[in-house]
This record gives structure tokens, C-alpha cells and sequence, in this order.
């Protein structure tokens, strides 16, 4: 569930059921800078570990850039630094979403260990996320904005 205080901020909650410890964590997304023609966009974060960790927060700080401009395709690549207080450790996420329309985001992520491919549909401020974790075990996501 993530809460759009302005623009800038989301705040939210996040529940696991398969956590062998708190089900319940924060989530926190602060943008430090909009993306311009000339710049891409940068934001801190706040989350559960990677996922499959049994425990442990993420802090991070991720850099993305639309290329709809610059090539005229619908995709947007980032690369993120995180620290995981699970294997204490810092690590380099990075990725790629495309826009298929229609509502539709196919996304391609790397936490810094696997790959985990999702499809995700998105309506007023709702949407639903199927993906393969690890590419290959099958769940699925849902969030709401307020």
C-alpha cells in the first residue's frame, strides 16, 4: 500500500507473509531529482531486503532515464547502489521497463543476485504485477495509492 504525499514522496506499508520474522515493513520513496531531457531522474529508498531474504531493510539510491525521447522507444533502464542489512553488504541493481500501452509495463529486474521478470497492469490507482522470482518461481503483487 504506498501513500503519494505531493509528487515526491510515497510512503507505504508492505506485507510478507513468508517472512519468518516481521510481515510488516515500511516503504519509502523520496525523489531527489526529476528526469529533464537532459538529466535523469534520482531517488531514495527505503524497503524490505531483495526478495527471497528471510529478513533484513534495503536503502538505496536509484538513477533512471526514459529513452522515449532520445530513441523513441517506451523504455526506461536504471541502476541502482543498495545496502541490504541481510547479507550487510552493498550491491548494484539494475534494470529496464518497457510500456506496452494499454495500462500494461513488462519489467526486467536484477537485485544485484537474480533476475525477476514481471508483466504489470495498472488502472486508476490500482495495479497488479505478475512476476518470476529468481525467473522462475511464479507471484503476484498488488498495491493501491491513496
Amino acid at each position: 500500500m504506498m501513500y503519494r504525499a505531493g509528487s515526491d514522496l510515497q510512503l507505504g506499508v508492505e506485507y510478507n507473509p513468508r517472512s519468518s520474522q516481521a510481515a510488516v515493513g515500511p516503504l519509502l520513496n523520496l525523489r531527489l531529482l526529476r528526469e529533464t531531457a537532459d538529466r535523469p531522474s534520482a531517488t531514495f529508498g527505503l524497503s524490505s531486503d531483495r526478495i527471497g531474504t528471510p529478513t533484513g531493510e534495503a536503502y538505496y539510491v536509484t538513477v533512471g532515464k526514459s529513452l522515449r525521447r532520445e530513441l523513441g522507444l517506451p523504455i526506461a533502464p536504471y541502476v541502482a547502489v543498495l545496502h541490504g542489512t541481510f547479507e550487510r553488504k552493498v550491491i548494484y541493481p539494475f534494470g529496464v521497463s518497457a510500456s506496452l500501452g494499454n495500462g500494461f509495463t513488462v519489467f526486467v529486474s536484477n537485485d544485484g543476485h537474480s533476475t525477476h521478470p514481471m508483466l504489470t497492469y495498472a488502472w486508476q490507482r490500482y495495479s497488479v504485477t505478475f512476476l518470476m522470482v529468481r525467473s522462475r518461481d511464479p507471484g503476484f503483487t498488488f498495491s493501491v495509492g491513496f
